[in-house]
């Protein structure tokens, strides 16, 4: 699966537990094998959305041993991050257009 659609993803589930309460649980929220990620992916991810101001939300609790854990209670997507679900839905929108548009033309 590419970046895009794995970040796209996740946003999705953010955006769509900002109507629920919480906190949750980061394995039923975010269900690696769903993803098709490792959960070191997962929290990769995570941090560099929070970083770039996509999502707030989420913390990270890391200790000395190197063991992290997601804690989410709270999450939602910023305007940015809702930004982003826009635009790319378009895309997807349009692709799909142009894929669908392209079967009409003889010889394609």
């Amino acid at each position: 699966m590419s970046y895009s659609k794995t970040i796209y993803r996740i946003l999705k589930i953010i955006d769509l537990a900002f109507d629920q309460e919480g906190p949750f649980e980061t394995d039923k929220l975010f269900p690696l094998e769903k993803l098709n990620i490792s959960e070191k992916r997962l929290k990769v991810i995570l941090k560099d959305l929070i970083d770039s101001n996509y999502i707030s939300g989420i913390h990270f609790t890391e200790f000395d041993n190197g063991k992290c854990i997601i804690h989410c209670y709270d999450p939602c997507l910023t305007i940015k991050g809702m930004l982003f679900i826009e635009e790319n839905s378009i895309m997807k929108r349009a692709y799909d257009t142009l894929v669908e548009a392209r079967s009409w033309i003889p010889g394609y």
